[in-house]
């Protein structure tokens, strides 16, 4: 705050009459009329700020703004600058609405699913759906309807088993810093992305709730949920927990707590800074998931899986079986002791540039298979 505020605001807490005009500030300070009116202004408009929680001139949420200048000129002529957090201004927006956005599906105690001999582990992997993505399948209203017409016959299954794992493989949301195309390959903006692709999850959860009396919500960051200051992925924002499918667990996390019927309802992400965890079957069996990308190749990912294992990341050293995704096609190997490695397929509207370059494309599907005894099995895509 400079000498000139300190003297407008000291003068302005004084008694009505005590108080001294612009133009007597302005001598004692050795400035011009004209300053003290734009600082009396500005003071006021950071005074409004903090009582509304939003910038008054631009409209962000003022807990995303990071700094201040002079550039944009004002209607008395001054300048007002502001720079901001990449990414923040969604995040708040889509955490003001997450509630509201949720709470209508968890509004019914779900009913218990009928009394069954239950045993085993399944687990259910939605992965790369890029919602917000338009391509050679269509675009966002295809994809959702893909993934719930899944999900709704996966939750008739689900009353067989114990434990229900339900994997958000990464890459719910297109975004638009992968590529510069994005901008013209995308239905919808971010944040309407992050809302859609969060109604989605909170979806599955609701049926799979209801099919199974519990169920663990594991998410993982992916590169597509990156929040980054520009396209490519060295220009990541910051750790590896601003992620926007990590947002998402974290809305359904909270619509959840404290709602009766949904006590079996787990939740499970990486630490800040790690990409991957390692979950744990009722029975023992230990499983990492990550997305995939850190590995930069497919035909990597068995290394980056030793190397975790060795270096004792998440856990890794334990884990029998490693699911990931990132290259949108079902495959499982074998690798080291007889530990598996799977790659889930995606139900995102296809990429027609890896097509025309390859001629490979793959059906769109969701992933479910039992996990349990040390191993996975009973791998079925649901299409």
């Amino acid at each position: 705050m400079s000498p000139l505020d300190e003297a407008i605001i000291a003068n302005d807490s004084l008694p009505q009459h005590q108080r001294r005009t612009n133009q007597a500030i302005a001598d004692e300070c050795g400035t011009s009329e004209a300053a003290v009116r734009r600082h009396r202004k500005a003071l006021k408009r950071r005074s409004e700020q903090r009582q509304q929680g939003t910038d008054a001139y631009f409209g962000v949420p003022t807990e995303a703004i990071t700094a201040r200048g002079k550039t944009v000129r004002l209607a008395d002529g001054s300048y007002e600058k502001i720079t901001w957090k990449p990414g923040a201004a969604e995040r708040a927006e889509v955490k003001r609405l997450a509630y509201d956005d949720i709470a209508p599906l968890f509004a019914e105690k779900p009913t218990p699913a009928h009394d069954r001999p239950r045993s085993g582990t399944l687990v259910v992997v939605i992965s790369d759906m890029q919602i917000g993505k338009t391509d050679v399948r269509g675009g966002t209203k295809e994809t959702v309807k893909a993934v719930r017409s899944a999900i709704s016959g996966i939750a008739l299954e689900a009353v067989s088993y114990d434990e229900i794992i339900l994997v958000d493989c990464g890459d719910s949301t297109e975004n638009f810093t992968n590529t510069v195309s994005q901008a013209q390959t995308c239905d919808m903006g971010l944040v309407e992305q992050i809302r859609t692709a969060q109604g989605v999850l909170a979806d599955a959860v609701r049926l799979l709730a209801q099919a199974c009396p519990s169920v663990t919500y594991v998410a993982v960051p992916s590169n597509h949920c990156q929040v980054r200051t520009g396209i490519g992925r060295s220009n990541r924002a910051n750790i590896a927990a601003d992620d926007y499918g990590l947002l998402i667990q974290s809305n359904i996390q909270m619509a959840l707590e404290g709602r009766p019927g949904f006590e079996g309802v787990g939740f499970l992400a990486p630490s800040p800074r790690l990409e991957s965890l390692t979950v744990r079957a009722q029975d023992g069996t230990v499983m990492g998931v990550t997305h995939g990308h850190a590995a930069g190749s497919k035909s990597r990912i068995a290394d980056w899986f030793r190397g975790q294992a060795f270096g004792c990341v998440a856990g890794m050293q334990d884990a029998r079986v490693l699911l990931h995704g990132h290259w949108h096609s079902f495959s499982v190997q074998t690798v080291g002791d007889s530990r598996q490695i799977i790659c889930a397929p995606t139900v995102d509207p296809g990429s027609s540039w890896f097509q025309n370059a390859s001629g490979e494309s793959s059906t769109p599907a969701l992933l479910t298979f039992e996990l349990g005894g040390g191993t996975s099995a009973g791998w079925r895509l649901w299409s």
